[in-house]
């Protein structure tokens, strides 16, 4: 049996002529399926005429804005990760360019592999004196800073180095437990 234009017609809830209606009627007396269809709509249409609204959970809106603020987050921080990808790749490339202009330049300026063997020994026994010579510099000032204070200066000094640190630790918990702080 042919169901249009009496599906859309019981569907759609369209305003029908006289002659419609009287042919939709005369359908639904022949027709099982759509006297069903109609049947299983007027079913649902008394059922949420006849249920009541449901209140939300009392704190809904709050849990509901926390969520929110989450997924805001949780967006900015995988924006902030790609670009950080994206910068650290940029940054890469740029390192890698630079460092084979100046391999070039720094081959070029070299005749033969044993001039550059030898720089690169001259420098590396240079760079060990300054290093040694700091090392030493290093141990006169570690022996001289104790004779400097007597023992009582030196507890006055931990003492307050103790306290400023002290101070320090409880600000930064403070500053750690004030609203709107992440």
């Amino acid at each position: 049996m042919k169901h249009q234009p009496f599906d859309n017609w019981l569907l759609f809830d369209e305003r029908l002529t006289p002659d419609q209606s009287q042919d939709l009627d005369q359908h639904l007396q022949d027709c099982g399926h759509c006297r069903g269809l109609q049947q299983s709509l007027e079913g649902v249409a008394n059922f949420f005429r006849d249920s009541s609204e449901i209140e939300p959970i009392s704190g809904f809106a709050d849990r509901w804005q926390i969520r929110l603020k989450q997924e805001q987050l949780g967006v900015v921080a995988a924006r902030h990760r790609w670009q950080s990808w994206i910068t650290l790749i940029l940054i890469a490339n740029g390192v890698s360019l630079l460092g084979v202009l100046l391999g070039m330049t720094f081959f070029n300026t070299f005749d033969s592999l044993t001039e550059l063997f030898m720089v690169s020994v001259y420098r590396l026994t240079s760079l060990l004196t300054v290093i040694n010579i700091f090392q030493n510099l290093l141990a006169i000032v570690i022996r001289t800073i104790p004779g400097l204070l007597s023992p009582s200066g030196w507890a006055i000094l931990a003492g307050i180095v103790s306290a400023g640190s002290l101070i320090w630790i409880l600000s930064l918990a403070r500053l750690a437990r004030m609203p709107g702080r992440a």
